[in-house]
């Protein structure tokens, strides 16, 4: 198991919360109900809304995963339930952001008329978030790629719906998780560079297996997934789902020129997830 040292570990969570508790928004009272223009939303929009909604509100199975994987308890050894605790202080803050998002876009549904019943929407969230979530990795590096990847995705769709919107009060919503998502995207960047600083080319082979088979949450659990997610995209004009993967590989990259003893490694990862996503290798993201 590739672990990263508290030593390593805290600076990245540290700065992270810092950032954090300067960065706050009002679930609520941003979501001033008299301001909504409903009739602003397509159904389209409609239903991105709450496709997202039910994603983000599996945060309780998210957070467990997390748990389970990264525990403190007299079974782990002194060090390891250091990092652990370490990992905690990010945890309870990137839990209770991705719960505000999950309960704000709810909130948003409700006040905006999307749903008429707030107890009928809480059960069909329920039911969803009641489902269990297993990411299908087993190495740390691996659930920090696969987060790597899935909030890259979501700050991306959140930017791209926000400028087909036009409804005024969920663009500015729209741009508030996009911004959340960014730094939530940083810290696991940070953490995949403490990785590659670690153990250098050994994590590589945990890395590609990620980007091999990506998918986002709950592609294998909820119901119809592939057709309500080609919806949501359309309905975000620039948004692609390869996106996070060519981030991916441009970051691998820019490692063979940080390391150019395995320059050639990690240019040859950087060339796989390419190929297996069916990428350009002229294609730059930045």
């Amino acid at each position: 198991m590739l672990d990263l040292p508290v030593d390593r570990l805290r600076p990245i969570v540290t700065s992270f919360n810092g950032i954090a508790d300067s960065s706050n928004w009002n679930r609520f009272s941003s979501i001033p109900s008299e301001q909504i223009l409903p009739e602003l939303l397509s159904k389209g929009q409609k239903e991105a809304i709450a496709f997202c909604t039910v994603v983000e509100d599996h945060t309780p199975r998210y957070i467990e995963d997390y748990r389970k994987r990264f525990p403190i308890n007299s079974q782990q050894d002194i060090s390891t339930s250091l990092a652990n605790r370490e990992l905690f202080h990010f945890l309870v803050r990137w839990g209770a952001e991705e719960d505000r998002h999950a309960q704000a876009l709810a909130y948003y549904q409700i006040q905006s008329g999307i749903v008429k019943n707030q107890e009928e929407l809480e059960e069909e969230l329920i039911r969803e978030n009641i489902k269990n979530f297993d990411l299908g990795f087993s190495q740390p590096v691996q659930v920090f790629t696969y987060t790597f990847l899935q909030e890259k995705a979501t700050q991306i769709y959140y930017q791209a719906l926000s400028r087909a919107v036009k409804e005024p009060i969920l663009k500015a919503l729209l741009l508030h998780l996009s911004r959340d998502e960014s730094r939530h995207f940083s810290f696991f960047a940070d953490m995949l560079d403490a990785y590659i600083e670690c153990h250098q080319t050994r994590v590589l082979p945990l890395i590609l297996e990620v980007a091999s088979s990506y998918r986002m949450p709950l592609f294998n659990t909820m119901p119809d997934y592939a057709r309500k997610a080609i919806r949501m995209a359309r309905e975000a004009p620039g948004y692609s789902r390869k996106k996070p993967l060519e981030i991916l590989a441009n970051w691998m990259a820019g490692w063979a020129e940080k390391m150019p003893d395995y320059a050639r490694t990690f240019q040859e990862a950087a060339r796989e997830i390419r190929e297996r996503n069916n990428l350009s290798p002229a294609q730059s993201v930045v």
